[in-house]
């Protein structure tokens, strides 16, 4: 019976050392069947035996999840701020920490009657994606520079139609932000989630976290190269009164601050995520 598949494979998971592997488990199930699994499961739709192609993709689900392959990646999609992204080897999953980024730019995009904004670092595009729904009267910009990532970048928006135009660039150089002062003018908004992690953070990583992107996640010995580098290369293409936001790791912030308050920013300030950990650093320039 699917049930009891369904419970084989909780244990399979269990046993190989997956944290919540009854969600797990659920999820996959989802893959096979439908998003209203579980609905169909109380409902004992679903007494009745796996058919062979349903109990072959199954397995080969839990062959990839035991190897270590992210959740998300076998799913193919994952949830951010309430909606669906497609995901897959060489992006960066999205999280629901960065989900204080998008909080914070929604905070200010109205009251900055942001006209222009610029997501760095963009990966999935779920930032510049779900913003472009919350405030219609901008327009976004995503700019990645992995050829792997751009594919799923370019892949969102088409699926989400959203007004967003993915721009392949290296966010480090100066040139890439003044040719993109040149074409489409001064940023009101830039936002950037970028690789922050530590050389000792590296070595800790998880199996699955192990199989994401290094050049998403590793941000050099210190994790603040990216910070450095961004900062001072995009701060001619913020319009004046604009702002730069960043995600962070939990204990960055003060440094990403020094660093912004060095290459001239201002009014620099903290935002907390759902944990209570320091999550966002935000800053005006002119």
């Amino acid at each position: 019976m699917v049930k009891d598949e369904l419970l084989r494979a909780e244990k399979v998971l269990a046993d190989a050392g997956v944290e919540d592997a009854d969600l797990e488990a659920r999820v996959l199930f989802e893959c096979i069947y439908s998003r209203s699994f579980l609905t169909d499961l109380l409902c004992s739709r679903l007494n009745r035996e796996m058919t062979e192609d349903e109990r072959s993709k199954l397995e080969s689900m839990l062959a990839r999840r035991i190897s270590g392959e992210p959740l998300q990646y076998i799913a193919g999609k994952w949830e951010f701020y309430g909606e669906e992204f497609y995901v897959g080897e060489g992006v960066l999953i999205p999280r629901q920490d960065t989900e204080t980024l998008v909080d914070e730019v929604l905070k200010l995009g109205g009251a900055l009657n942001a006209e222009t904004v610029l997501d760095l670092c963009s990966g999935t595009g779920c930032i510049p994606i779900v913003l472009s729904k919350k405030l219609p009267q901008a327009h976004f910009y995503a700019a990645e520079l992995s050829k792997d990532a751009f594919y799923w970048l370019e892949k969102n928006i088409a699926a989400h139609r959203a007004d967003v135009t993915a721009l392949m660039l290296d966010v480090t150089q100066k040139q890439s932000a003044d040719g993109f002062v040149t074409r489409f003018g001064r940023a009101d908004i830039i936002t950037c989630n970028p690789p922050y992690l530590d050389e000792r953070d590296m070595r800790e990583l998880q199996k699955e976290v192990r199989r994401e992107p290094a050049f998403a996640l590793y941000g050099g010995s210190d994790g603040l190269e990216y910070y450095r580098a961004v900062a001072d290369a995009w701060k001619d293409a913020l319009a004046a009164g604009g702002k730069i936001l960043f995600e962070t790791g939990c204990s960055q912030a003060q440094s990403v601050i020094e660093i912004l308050e060095d290459c001239g920013y201002r009014d620099a300030s903290v935002t907390k995520d759902l944990a209570g950990k320091d999550r966002v650093v935000s800053a005006s320039i002119g």
